[in-house]
């Protein structure tokens, strides 16, 4: 996901849209089936997701999810 454009306001962000999309799928893929479970489960798996992940701002809320979602 590194490579796909990010057209949120910079100034105005604190997660990364690569972040935002990996936790996502990962969640998904996990069971997930909406935005406050994948907000839960990314929480949850935190310091699994650092090993390849930034995650300055921790895991977004599930509204951040599903403004960048929707």
């Amino acid at each position: 996901f590194e490579g796909l454009e990010d057209w949120r306001n910079a100034q105005q962000t604190r997660h990364r849209l690569s972040e935002l999309l990996t936790v996502a799928v990962c969640a998904v893929l996990s069971g997930a089936d909406d935005f406050e479970e994948i907000s839960q489960w990314g929480r949850a798996k935190l310091p699994w997701l650092r090993g390849f992940l930034r995650l300055d701002y921790g895991v977004a809320s599930p509204d951040t999810f599903e403004r960048v979602l929707a």
